[in-house]
């Protein structure tokens, strides 16, 4: 039941989710693409109008000049012919003639010489448009396939100055490439192919860009009904005849650029929605591969889980029978729920516990043995070596003793004094008093601990850095003890390192605790005896006892701290210090 829950859940929160997601982000999408469409629309339909004003009111302009006068003796001296080549090559391709028409329909002046004197009719007014200081005309358009020579006729009445009277009209043949290559560059889209039609007034479709620029579509009224509802950006069509899938589109009416030009003209640019959704189908197909590839992980998970919940707590009950307190035991990795895992914890902490407890027992019988025979040595061992060491010292005073007999008398008395430091060493191991916690400077202990070792390190002419770094070098301790760890650690670094060798001790704090290395480049201590470097008579230095970093690591856990050994940076030997700033 547990897998199969398990299972039915996730599969089903999964499809709902991207369902979910899927839907959502189709119709953020959609309504993006038809709000940039609509946009788009609008300010293509403003350089539509603008460019169309500006033809419109060049004609009219033109039409107002007083070279056009020049009509009433027919241009005789061909002024206005020349003046109208060179505003046609002036304003490079974007009239493709101009010419001045009489009463008589002859044109008497034109920019193409062949045309002088060819009987020119006007036809039917298609538009006529308001400028300033009066009206434009535009002819009905003609296209016609591949429409290379297609033209938009504009005309404007020439009055005579001197009758008050119209003595002709002014043509101007606006070349449609200009506006077809408008159309052709915003048809080009990051998004994919749009598709862009201009109509007239009546719904007639008078330019397009260069994917419907048919025969079929320019100059007929297929798109006429192609109208959104009110309030609306943009809207769906069919798409039919154009494409075959669903189309986005924005429209854009004419809003009568500068207030003069009022034409009715308005913009369709619109696009199919299999390209529109292009991006979100893509998604959809991750979807899906994520939605098969969750089915597996759902089926896999369950099976998984199912399994983990009892097997754990099966491994765990064999795991507690075995367990036997003489032996080092090491817990189970338990990889199941968080109850297990706390559980697992809980054996864990439980073992660490015991096994502290078990060091702590092998620490007190070392240290009991350890006391035994410091108070064998105490009783039996330092009372003779006092007399020994009186004596030696009454015959070294005896003028008739040799050089050797005064050699051999100072071999004694070294000796002696090795013996009663082993004694003492070995009676601060096995009683050690218990420490005096105040507020001390860290810092100050080091430095008194170097003053008094002074004389050892400048004798072997040895470079002793101090980076005493810690912000807070204050901490609770035993002043005393901390100075006897210090002596053990320096001293022993002291005499290991060669002449004119290194030795560095630095402090650093953070989180309440301070740490302190002392770091030498002497010979250093091999890896494999880090682990009993602090038992109690283990040394590998001649004429050692052993003893002294078992008192310091004593010392060290009576300071609720801890201290370990690593390889110096110069490889020799670096003991880390850790010790709380307070103490609990």
């Amino acid at each position: 039941m547990l897998h199969i829950s398990f299972f039915a859940l996730l599969s089903l929160v999964t499809v709902s989710l991207t369902a979910v997601a899927f839907f959502t982000s189709r119709s953020m999408l959609e309504e993006e693409i038809g709000r940039n469409l609509t946009r788009d629309a609008a300010m293509l339909m403003a350089q539509v109008d603008m460019l169309m004003f500006e033809r419109m009111q060049n004609i009219h302009s033109w039409s107002q000049m007083d070279i056009m006068q020049e009509a009433r003796v027919r241009d005789v001296d061909k002024r206005l012919s020349q003046f109208l080549t060179d505003v046609v090559i002036g304003y490079k391709g974007m009239y493709s003639k101009l010419f001045f028409v009489n009463i008589d329909q002859r044109i008497i002046a034109a920019s193409s010489p062949e045309l002088i004197g060819i009987v020119h009719y006007a036809t039917a007014n298609w538009v006529r448009a308001e400028v300033p200081n009066g009206d434009v005309f535009i002819e009905d358009l003609q296209l016609l396939s591949p429409y290379n020579d297609a033209s938009l006729v504009i005309r404007a009445p020439v009055q005579d100055n001197y009758s008050s009277q119209y003595m002709g009209q002014f043509y101007g043949l606006f070349d449609m490439r200009q506006l077809f290559r408008l159309l052709d560059e915003a048809s080009r889209s990051d998004s994919g192919e749009r598709y862009i039609v201009l109509l007239d007034a009546e719904g007639r479709a008078i330019a397009a860009s260069g994917n419907l620029r048919k025969p079929e579509f320019l100059l007929k009224t297929t798109f006429s009904n192609w109208k959104a509802d009110k309030d609306q950006a943009f809207f769906i069509h069919s798409g039919e005849p154009v494409i075959a899938s669903s189309v986005l589109v924005g429209r854009a009416s004419s809003p009568n650029y500068l207030g003069y030009v009022q034409m009715g003209w308005s913009l369709l640019v619109f696009q199919s929605t299999h390209t529109a959704y292009a991006p979100i189908y893509k998604l959809l197909e991750i979807f899906i591969g994520i939605i098969f590839f969750t089915m597996l992980l759902a089926f896999w998970l369950s099976q998984w889980i199912s399994g983990r919940i009892a097997s754990p707590l099966l491994g765990l009950t064999k795991w507690v029978r075995g367990v036997r307190y003489f032996e080092k035991q090491t817990p189970p990795k338990l990889e199941g729920t968080l109850e297990i895992r706390e559980l697992e914890k809980a054996f864990a902490t439980m073992l660490q516990q015991l096994e502290r407890s078990r060091e702590q027992v092998i620490q007190a019988s070392k240290l009991a043995v350890i006391g035994e025979m410091a108070a064998i040595m105490a009783h039996e061992v330092r009372t003779p070596l006092g007399i020994l060491s009186t004596s030696v010292q009454m015959l070294q005073r005896e003028p008739a003793l040799s050089a050797e007999g005064h050699e051999m008398t100072r071999f004694i008395l070294d000796e002696s004094s090795r013996l009663k430091r082993l004694v003492t060493t070995m009676l601060e191991c096995s009683r050690p008093r218990k420490p005096q916690m105040l507020f001390h400077n860290v810092h100050d202990i080091v430095l008194h601990t170097l003053e008094l070792l002074a004389r050892q390190a400048n004798a072997k002419h040895l470079c002793i850095e101090r980076q005493l770094q810690a912000k807070t070098p204050v901490i609770v301790c035993d002043a005393e003890l901390l100075t006897q760890v210090f002596l053990n650690l320096l001293h022993n670094a002291i005499q290991l390192v060669a002449n004119e060798g290194r030795v560095c001790i630095r402090s650093t704090s953070c989180n309440q605790h301070l740490s302190i290395e002392i770091a030498d480049n002497g010979p250093g201590i091999a890896v494999a005896d880090y682990h009993n470097i602090f038992e109690p008579f283990f040394t590998k230095r001649e004429g050692g006892v052993g003893l002294g970093l078992t008192v310091t690591k004593q010392i060290m856990l009576a300071h609720q701290g801890n201290i370990f050994i690593k390889q110096s940076e110069w490889g020799g030997a670096c003991f880390v210090l850790d010790l709380p700033l307070t103490q609990e």
